[in-house]
């Protein structure tokens, strides 16, 4: 179970850190899937904000970066769980071609979570003491 803790660990980490430095330094040529006119709709709201992907690239180089380091993943897994289901929820409704990664993605963060699940014992306390 470890060594399929650290597999994952460390491909969601390169993943977010690679697809997370591609957007500011352009390293891999990627061409774009036909887009269908909601999907394109959805990413010109996205991109008429001015600020949300830089800053959703900024938080996936942190995290991915912090999951190879092996610090506060758990911490981390959780902040990128709405990135991660966004993603899976794109492509499997707006724009199918990548739904392979998106899934390879919501599946190693599900899996990462089982695996941390102890560290999120307090999360789910019903009536938590002060």
């Amino acid at each position: 179970m470890k060594i399929a803790v650290l597999i994952a660990r460390v491909l969601l980490g390169l993943i977010f850190l690679v697809f997370g430095l591609n957007f500011f330094f352009h390293f891999i040529n990627m061409a774009q899937p036909v887009m269908s006119p909601a999907a394109t709709a959805f990413q010109a709201g996205l991109w008429g904000s001015g600020y949300f992907f830089k800053y959703m690239k900024v938080i996936e180089i942190a995290s991915g970066l912090f999951l190879l380091l092996n610090r506060y993943t758990a911490l981390f897994l959780v902040i990128l769980f709405p990135i991660s289901v966004n993603i899976f929820l794109y492509h499997a409704i707006l724009v199918p071609p990548g739904i392979p990664l998106g899934t390879v993605i919501i599946i190693l963060n599900l899996f990462l979570a089982f695996a941390y699940r102890k560290y999120y014992s307090g999360i789910f306390t019903a009536k938590p003491v002060v």
